[in-house]
Parts: structure tokens; sequence; C-alpha cells
């Protein structure tokens, strides 16, 4: 009796922990504080990577210029972070295609995808490129000309092209420099699909080895972007090998107590030293493999250590909600209008926190004229057009 009682007692925990395996840790709410990270990493590298960002500013600097100069230089990762979320998350809409699918119902699947994304992801660009372009005319209006000339129809092409996010990829003149990310995110939503089918085909190592040649010894004509195709593969693998679920669950030892200290212990002292050494000798030689290596430990840590603290996880994701137009507007402030002002506050601390209150108003501002004109409705029904007239 008490052994087919144990026996039962140990198929009911075998069932609850595959079930627990086969969910993913890293879902919606943890990718969104995993973004609210990445925007304040990003408004501090923007701010103090080097000396040159606040020339002929007077600054107090209570932690050591130096330490600020070389964290908010780490904190370029943030476009690692966000590119891994958005391979991640695309990989998991492509992995709710059936196995069983044929070929032509997968392909319409990856063309609905592709557009839908590419759809939604300009529709949220564009709204704000314009928004900046109409304060530009009255503020600043002799910056259209400035930066995309006085030649018709060649300024025109111009424009076109830097609102379709193109300009960083094709060589164009841009309005802000900031905007090289759309062409980055633009190619990665077309990459995802195929690096996904190629996985599937050879399995993640060979997959993953293969990409990583192709990174190191292929140069393509953008460096900035080229640099990331890796951190995409990783990306895709990790999504589609539940990674960031297996680390969160993997225990070095039985006692919960003591395997949280160890984990945390390891884990943060791993992010560290990959930080120094990305920062160090290896930089040059190994730069896009760290930077395809560290969103997975930020994510695994952030997902067992940060997401789940009351009051951080909801500050976090706040942030990670509003990031896409802070990431869009904090420069116009930063950089194009308002530099003496941001500076103005003296403390480093001081100016990061102003300048993400200010551009987060802002986005809050952004997204509540698009709900007052129907705008992401309206880009909704563009989507579901386009996905009926495949």
């Amino acid at each position: 009796m008490f052994t087919l009682v144990q026996k039962k007692k140990q198929n009911t925990q075998s069932i609850e922990g595959n079930i627990l395996k086969s969910q993913d840790i890293f879902g919606k709410y943890q990718s969104d504080c995993l973004k609210g990270i990445a925007i304040i990493m990003l408004i501090a590298h923007h701010c103090f990577l080097g000396p040159s960002r606040y020339k002929g500013q007077e600054l107090i600097f209570i932690i050591p210029e130096s330490v600020w100069n070389y964290v908010a230089l780490f904190f370029k990762i943030c476009v690692s972070l966000f590119v891994f979320i958005s391979a991640y998350g695309l990989t998991k809409k492509m992995m709710s295609l059936p196995k069983d699918a044929d070929s032509q119902t997968t392909h319409k699947f990856i063309g609905n995808m592709i557009l839908s994304r590419v759809i939604r992801l300009l529709g949220g660009f564009i709204f704000v490129f314009l928004l900046v372009d109409i304060f530009a005319l009255f503020y600043d209006p002799g910056r259209l000309a400035e930066i995309y000339g006085s030649v018709f129809p060649l300024n025109m092409e111009y424009y076109i092209l830097d609102m379709l996010g193109l300009a960083q990829l094709l060589g164009t003149p841009t309005f802000l420099g900031t905007y090289w990310y759309y062409s980055l995110a633009l190619i990665l939503i077309v990459l995802v699909p195929l690096f996904y089918l190629l996985l599937e085909k050879v399995g993640s190592l060979a997959f993953l080895c293969a990409v990583a040649v192709l990174n190191f010894t292929v140069t393509f004509g953008n460096i900035n972007i080229w640099h990331y195709i890796l951190c995409i593969a990783v990306g895709i693998a990790a999504a589609y090998g539940n990674t960031i679920t297996r680390m969160v669950q993997f225990r070095i030892c039985g006692n919960n107590v003591i395997n949280k200290i160890l984990k945390f212990l390891l884990e943060f002292s791993g992010i560290l030293l990959v930080m120094s050494v990305r920062e160090g000798p290896l930089k040059g030689v190994l730069y896009p493999f760290w930077d395809a290596v560290i969103p997975v430990m930020v994510t695994a840590f952030g997902c067992e250590f940060l997401f789940s603290l009351p009051g951080l996880k909801q500050v976090l994701r706040f942030l990670g909600v509003y990031s896409a137009n802070i990431f869009l507007v904090h420069n116009y402030i930063r950089r194009v209008w308002f530099y003496d002002f941001t500076y103005s506050f003296k403390y480093p601390l001081l100016i990061v926190n102003v300048l993400m209150i200010i551009s987060l108003m802002l986005s809050i501002g952004i997204e509540f004229l698009k709900k007052v004109l129907h705008y992401n409705e309206a880009v909704g029904k563009i989507v579901k057009l386009v996905s009926r007239g495949r």
C-alpha cells in the first residue's frame, strides 16, 4: 500500500516537473521588465559613455568620472538586450506554427508575421517621426533642410527612406542618429523566420556555430547591423531550447536558500567578469560574441532575482512598456535641442533620472495622442487588411 502511494506521488511529481519545464519563465511581463532595464542602460550610456558627451558642462561626480564612463560604455549592451528580446519573441511566434504544416501554410504564416511586425514597428516609429518633424518646423525650421538638403526630389527621397527606418541600412541622411536601430529591427524581423527554419533543419549547435563563423569571417557593408547577427541567432536558439527557463530552474544544491545565494553570487560575478573582459583587450576580437552571451546572462539573472521583487518589477515593467517612445525622444532632449538643460542638473544620477522622467512623460503623452486619434486601431486594421490580401 505504502509502495503504491509512493509511486503515485513520484509520478505526480514527475508530471508536475515536466509541466514546469514546458513553461516559459521569460514571458511578456518579464520581457517588459527587461526592456525597462535596457532603457535605463540606454539613457546612462548616451549621457556618459565618454567626456565628449558632456563637453563644456561642469558636472559633479561623487562616483569617479572614469567609473561612470566605464559602466556607461558597457551599457551599450542595451542594444543587445533589445535585439535578444525581439528575436526571442519572434521565435516563440514561429514555434506556434504546427509541426505538420505544409509549405504553403508555412510560407503564408511567415509572410503574414513579417508584414504584421514590420507594419506595427514602422507604425509606432512613423508617428513619433512625424510629431518630431512638426515640432521642428516651428522650433528649429532649418533642421530639415540641413539634414536632407534643399534639392527636390532628392531631399524627399531621403526623407521617405528615413521615415521608413532605412537610412542607416542605405547610408542616406537621417534626422537623428538613434534611428539606426530601426534598420537593424527590420532586418531582424526578416532574418528570424529564415534562421528558425535553418535551426530546425540542422539543430541548435550546428546553427549557432554556422552563424558564429559567418559573423566573424564575413564583413557586411554596415558593421553596426552585422555586429548583432550572432545575438539574433542566440535569441532564436534560447527561445527554441527554453534556455532561460532551464537556467532559472537549474539547481546547484538541494537547499533552496543556499541554492539561491550561490546562484546569485555566481551569476552576478559572471556578469561582472564578462563585463570586464568585454571592456578589456578581448573587446575587439570577440565583441559580437560578448554581446550575444551577455543578454542571456542578464535575462536569466533578472527572471530569477529581479522581476519578482515587489515595487521594482512594477517600475521596470512600466518603463519597458514605454521604452520604444523613450528610445525615440530622449536624444532630441539630450543632444539636439536641450543639451545645456539636460546637463544643468550637474549630478550624473540626477541627470539620468530627469532625462528619463521627461522622456517618459513625453512617451505617455504620445500614447495618449494615439488613443485619441485611434491610431493603433488604424494600424491594426492595416495589418488585418494586408493579411487578408495574402
